[in-house]
């Protein structure tokens, strides 16, 4: 299993990648456009899942891939909506409703609020990543919602997921401490497209290698 995932975060940066690398983190940068990005990555993913022995190129179709992108985000959307709720709830209390305030209960509210919206974050995004797969393995909107297909794929390889998910989150999560803390603004937010589309590629190479597919043969210890 380390050898699969020290591919997965090599990948991206092979010399042979470096030109799709670039140019998906220069598309990743801007709003809206940014979707080719992600349909680019979801095609990737579509391929490897489905076991397709054929190289993604961004010449191909753009369209599709903007498509794509936006069905990636819609999905995403799907599962993090309610956290995202709470997040703004929790942020409204702070913000406007404490009026500033220390020692005041909407300011604590708002705290706890913002720590529930973290666990549910987490929470969405522990079923999102198969939900990702259910998609395009099904081609799907309703069956990436559904979680009775999802923990069942879980839990034919619940030890590998778990560490899927464990890297997923501490790449992101490391990903948005450097953009955020970086000395210089404006160097911050002009890397944050390449740093998070590699983060993209990463993650789905990590499902493709470990995702379990339709067929599965379970060889037993006799």
């Amino acid at each position: 299993m380390r050898k699969k995932i020290i591919e997965s975060f090599k990948q991206p940066l092979l010399k042979k990648n470096l030109l799709d690398f670039f140019v998906g983190g220069v598309l990743m940068f801007f709003p809206i456009i940014n979707f080719i990005s992600l349909g680019y990555v979801f095609e990737k993913l579509d391929s490897g899942i489905n076991l397709e022995k054929k190289k993604i190129k961004w010449d191909e179709k753009f369209k599709d891939y903007f498509l794509k992108g936006f069905y990636f985000s819609v999905i995403v959307l799907g599962y993090f909506l309610i956290p995202l709720i709470f997040l703004f709830l929790g942020i409204l209390f702070i913000s406007i409703l404490s009026e500033g305030k220390i020692a005041s209960l909407f300011l604590f509210r708002g705290l706890i609020l913002i720590i529930f919206s973290t666990i549910l974050f987490l929470v969405s995004f522990y079923f999102l990543l198969f939900g990702l797969c259910v998609y395009v393995e099904k081609k799907s909107l309703k069956e990436s919602f559904n979680l009775k297909i999802i923990i069942d794929k879980i839990f034919l390889i619940p030890r590998e997921y778990t560490i899927i998910y464990i890297i997923s989150v501490g790449l992101i999560l490391f990903s948005m401490m450097i953009v955020t803390l970086c000395f210089n603004w404006v160097v911050g937010l002009l890397s944050s497209g390449f740093i998070f589309f590699y983060d993209l590629l990463v993650v789905s190479n990590l499902l493709i290698k470990f995702y379990p597919r339709k067929a599965i043969i379970v060889q037993l210890p006799f």
